[in-house]
């Protein structure tokens, strides 16, 4: 009987170390990395004195270049109207001051392989509010996605979100 343990745990060891060489292996050749790599993440927060927003757009896993990454920001703030955009970079992070409400839609555009270009966008609208004990509250909504959810965060937290993969360019 304990022979049989350890043998099933000898293979369910050997599984799983098989699934990280081959995780592995290509970086270790010097190849691009996986899709998983370029998968780009939204994180909104705030300053320490809570005057102004901090909008960060990058790779999740890794820094990962990418060939476009562009954020437009429409607000109640005339001066936070604008687009941000750059080529070839791994990301970037701009400030929105907290009393504005605006939203932020994020475009990216991943490097071509296999003769194909994955890009990423995002929509999200985000304001502040008080909760009953008087705490600052950042507010998101998203209106473009089906549930048209809402997410209340309390500072100190951050909102972090993976922006989905919406299809490919040739």
């Amino acid at each position: 009987m304990e022979r049989e343990v350890w043998m099933r745990g000898a293979m369910v060891l050997s599984i799983l170390a098989l699934v990280v060489l081959i995780l592995v292996t290509p970086t270790l050749l010097g190849r691009r990395s996986s899709e998983l790599a370029s998968v780009p993440l939204l994180s909104i927060g705030m300053d320490r004195n809570e005057s102004a927003f901090i909008v960060n757009l990058g790779a999740v896993v890794q820094a990962y270049q990418y060939d476009l990454v562009r954020m437009t920001l429409n607000g109640s703030d005339p001066a936070v109207n604008r687009t941000y955009q750059e080529n070839e970079t791994f990301g970037f992070h701009v400030w929105v001051p907290g009393n504005a409400t605006f939203s932020v839609h994020v475009y990216l555009l991943d490097q071509l392989v296999d003769q194909r270009r994955n890009y990423f966008e995002y929509n999200v609208s985000v304001h502040l509010d008080k909760d009953s004990q008087n705490r600052t509250v950042m507010v998101f909504t998203f209106p473009f996605e089906k549930d048209n959810q809402e997410i209340r965060i309390t500072r100190p937290d951050d909102f972090h979100r993976v922006i989905p993969a919406r299809g490919t360019l040739p």
